[in-house]
Order: C-alpha cells, then structure tokens, then sequence
C-alpha cells in the first residue's frame, strides 16, 4: 500500500498540468526534497525533483481571473523562484548561504546545483500576481522555468575559482646535501612549499556574486621524478630526511639526473563563514628542475 501511494504521488508531479497540483502532490507527501519525489544522489539520498521533473514543470495554468464584472477561467502564465535551500531562507530570498545547498548535489547527474527550494505564483492581468505556493527542491534550478531569479552563485564557479588559485609549486629537498649523491647510496627525497602562492592549508579568500569565498588547498598525493627513468609515488607523504623519510631511491649508475616534485592538491571552500566542505575537483602542480649528481665512488690503497 506504501509503495502503490508513492508511485502515485511520483506519477503526479511527473505530469501534472498545474502549479496547484505540485503544490498539493507536494504537501501530501511532506517535503519534496526528502521524500518519494526525488532522484536518488550518490548516498542514496533521496534530493528533490528529479532532472526531468524540473524541466517538465508546467509554464501555465487554468485561474480564475475578472474580466469587468465577470469571473472568468482563462489559461495564465506561472512565474518561479527559487531560493537556496537554508534553514535561514524562509522567504524568497537568498538572506543567508549554507554548505548544504552547494555540496547536496554533489553526485547527481547532469546536476549544476545548488540546492534551491522552488516557489511558483499565477501571474493575472493587470500585473496582479496569485500566492506564492511552495514547490519542493531541486538541483537543478538552471531548469526552472520562467524564474525571476538573479544570478546566483554555484559550485561549478567555486570550483573555477579553486582552478585558478595561484598555489605554490613544491620544491624538492634532497639528501645527501649539495646536489650530490653515490651509487647504490640511498638518497632521500622531501617536497617542500616555499613561500610565494597557496600551498596545503593556506587560506585564499575573494568575493564572488556578493558572497565571501574562502577557498583552501589540501594535501593529497607527492610523486618525485628521479631522473633515471623511474618515479617515487604517487605518495600521501611529503618525504623526508634521513633516516625516518619514505620517499627514499637508490641510484644504480653514475651521471647527471633531473628530479622535480609533482603535487596533487584536494581543496576546500566556505562561502560567507559557514563550515568547510570538499570541493570534487583537483590541481596538478609540478615543481622547477633540480639536477642531481649521481657519483661512483672508488676505493683506493693508501700506504
């Protein structure tokens, strides 16, 4: 019996012809965006009108509206807002941003994000407009039809500011000392971030859209060159000194190597001070050329 009502309440807002009947298909089964209406994200997460839900959302409907001294029935346009979906968002308007709305759709196919609660009104003659009826979630506002939405910040264009941030290129540290080792004489690597850019958990913060934007670099994996054709990694250490460093390679021949670093930062953001939370993206950072040279040691008779 459960399952034979979901079905029927998902069929009605999948092909109702009225604002009025989401509204009621919507208030029946609670909140839309945690309920039967939704697309299942990566969690299993049941968040909001599906994709073609939201496309499919009906542009017009049936309304009683004057004409002179008469009562009418007339087809008549719907107008849509959306409004980031935050505890604090109780209107329509984007008082307050939150993490939820920008990493909940993280997952969901074709989804541009973020989270935003739906609201919708009959528009009638004479600029007069009907109520403002609540529509459920979706994450895919770029969908909505015939909002009157300003541009609004998005996930797509914090992750573009991530991609942009100037990070700081690692350097590598090497030991012995001096850009000189031996032959089967294990050398130790160390990536270092030297001042100058953003490196792991340095803090870069701008301003896009009105919102204040904090984004932060991650740690995530080192890979050395060694020169002689092999690589040390991808590691989730930076390496270190004799004796207690892993990133650690014996060079079997004499000869002069080119080594460098490659980095792999994760990031994360916090938009107007809320908590942090992981961007999906990466950067690729490789360090400048640092020769090395690789010398045989020979053993000699001293009388």
């Amino acid at each position: 019996m459960k399952l034979r009502a979901i079905g029927v309440v998902t069929a009605l807002i999948a092909v109702c012809c009225s604002g009025t009947e989401i509204a009621q298909a919507v208030e029946r089964t609670g909140k839309c965006g945690l309920g039967v209406c939704g697309t299942t994200g990566g969690d299993g997460a049941k968040i909001g009108l599906s994709e073609r839900q939201t496309r499919d959302l009906p542009t017009e409907k049936r309304a009683r509206v004057k004409d002179g001294k008469r009562t009418v029935v007339r087809t008549v346009p719907l107008e849509y807002q959306t409004v980031l979906a935050c505890p604090a968002n109780i209107g329509g308007e984007d008082v307050a941003a939150c993490t939820k709305a920008y990493t909940s759709c993280d997952g969901m196919p074709n989804a541009t994000g973020p989270l935003v609660r739906i609201r919708f009104r009959t528009v009638l003659p004479a600029n007069a407009h009907g109520d403002w009826q609540a529509g459920g979630e979706t994450c895919y506002p770029n969908l909505v039809p015939n909002t009157i939405d300003k541009p609004r910040l998005t996930l797509a264009m914090i992750q573009s500011e991530f991609d942009r941030t100037p990070f700081t290129a690692p350097v590598i540290r090497i030991e012995p000392v001096g850009n000189r080792t031996l032959v089967n004489l294990p050398t130790y690597f160390t990536a270092t971030f030297p001042a100058g850019g953003y490196g792991p958990g340095q803090v870069r913060t701008t301003t896009l859209l009105g919102h204040t934007v904090r984004i932060r670099p991650v740690f995530h994996t080192t890979t050395i060159t060694l020169g002689d054709g092999t690589t040390l990694g991808p590691a989730t250490s930076t390496g270190g000194g004799y004796p207690g460093g892993d990133l650690v390679h014996t060079y079997t021949h004499p000869g002069t190597v080119t080594t460098r670093a490659t980095v792999v930062y994760s990031g994360q953001f916090s938009v107007d001070d809320q908590d942090w939370a992981n961007l999906p993206g990466t950067a690729t950072i490789t360090g400048p050329a640092q020769a090395l040279q690789v010398l045989q040691a020979t053993n000699r008779l001293v009388r």
